[in-house]
C-alpha cells in the first residue's frame, strides 16, 4: 500500500472512486474541526455532515482495493486537519 499525507488549512478535500483509496484517516489537531459528508445516499436517506474536533480521528476504510472508496468530502472548519490516505 501506498500512502499519501497533507495537512488541510482551507477549502476542501475531496475523495472519489477514480483515486483508488482504500484507506482514510482524519484527524483534527488541538482546537481544530472539519465537516465529513458521505455523498451516496443509504436506504433511502439523503446524507448529512457530521463534525469531527480536537484530536478525535476517524479511519474508514474499504473492503477491498477493487471497492474504494467514493463520494467523501473533508470541509475545513478551523484550524490544521491532519489526513493520510492509503491506496
Amino acid at each position: 500500500m501506498k500512502f499519501f499525507t497533507t495537512s488541510l488549512t482551507s477549502g476542501t478535500f475531496l475523495v472519489a472512486a477514480a483515486q483508488g483509496a482504500s484507506l482514510l484517516s482524519i484527524q483534527p489537531q488541538d482546537s481544530s474541526s472539519c465537516t465529513i459528508l458521505g455523498g451516496i445516499p443509504f436506504n433511502g436517506l439523503q446524507p448529512s455532515a457530521i463534525t469531527l474536533s480536537n484530536n478525535n480521528a476517524l479511519t474508514l476504510t474499504s473492503a477491498s482495493p477493487n471497492s474504494p472508496l467514493d463520494g467523501i468530502t473533508i470541509t475545513h472548519i478551523g484550524g490544521t486537519i491532519d489526513i493520510l490516505v492509503g491506496y
